[in-house]
């Protein structure tokens, strides 16, 4: 089922950023990715997204420029069109800070050949589901 092969992709993704493993993260991610990681991105100082494998990288080297301390914890996901709506939340510490956040997340994944080609951090349920719902939205 194509929802469960997304979720599943979607999960990979997840646990290679836990293990903050570039290579498999770039396993299942699209050479066209276009990532938005709020607030790491804002943090380093980017208005772009992540672009392509390249960029996962940066992003990579970007959480540990940033952040002291940064886990994500999905809890429950979505499928939704041609991809993948996940709430959970995030935890962390920016370097040079004492406060320790904890955020609650609503994750937008879109897949292509059965990658990951689009993720964003939306801001309510219904944003997501429009983000999920439009393919227009990962045609990078």
């Amino acid at each position: 089922m194509l929802g469960d092969a997304a979720q599943e992709t979607v999960l990979e993704l997840f646990a290679a950023f836990a293990a903050r493993d570039a290579e498999a993260a770039i396993a299942v991610v699209h050479p066209a990715l276009e990532f938005y990681p709020q607030p790491t991105g804002e943090l380093a100082g980017r208005r772009e997204p992540y672009r392509g494998h390249d960029g996962f990288r940066r992003y990579l080297e970007d959480v540990d420029r940033v952040w002291e301390e940064f886990e994500v914890a999905p809890a429950d996901f979505r499928v939704a069109g041609a991809g993948v709506i996940c709430f959970g939340h995030a935890t962390g510490r920016p370097r040079g800070s004492e406060e320790r956040r904890r955020v609650p997340v609503i994750w937008v994944f879109r897949l292509r050949e059965g990658l990951v080609v689009f993720c964003r951090v939306a801001r309510t349920a219904a944003e997501a589901t429009a983000l999920a719902s439009h393919p227009d939205v990962a045609a990078g």
